[in-house]
């Protein structure tokens, strides 16, 4: 038990883990897919996506880009609209803006 003047130090790191449960597969390359570009409605996230879409299109020989604005940066974005989503892109892009 530690004394009255004692100092009792705690480490608070843990080691890192990257949890790979659920996430879908990463294609070999991104030449020729469809590339999702969903933005939140946030300031700046449809600049920050368009940047990233330039150098990715410029580097990999991406196809296209398919632009979405799944709404209200609070709330997730309804099913059927991710449904629909997901069946015109090979691969989403995020961004959160600000």
């Amino acid at each position: 038990m530690a004394s009255e003047n004692s100092i009792r130090v705690l480490d608070p790191t843990a080691p890192q883990s990257i949890a790979t449960d659920g996430m879908a597969e990463r294609p070999e390359s991104l030449a020729g897919k469809r590339v999702g570009l969903l933005r939140n409605s946030k300031l700046n996230s449809e600049p920050l996506l368009d940047a990233i879409f330039d150098v990715l299109a410029e580097r990999f020989e991406v196809s296209i880009a398919y632009k979405a604005d799944k709404g209200d940066a609070s709330r997730p974005a309804e099913p059927d609209f991710l449904s629909d989503f997901s069946n015109e892109v090979d691969v989403v892009l995020l961004a959160n803006g600000d």
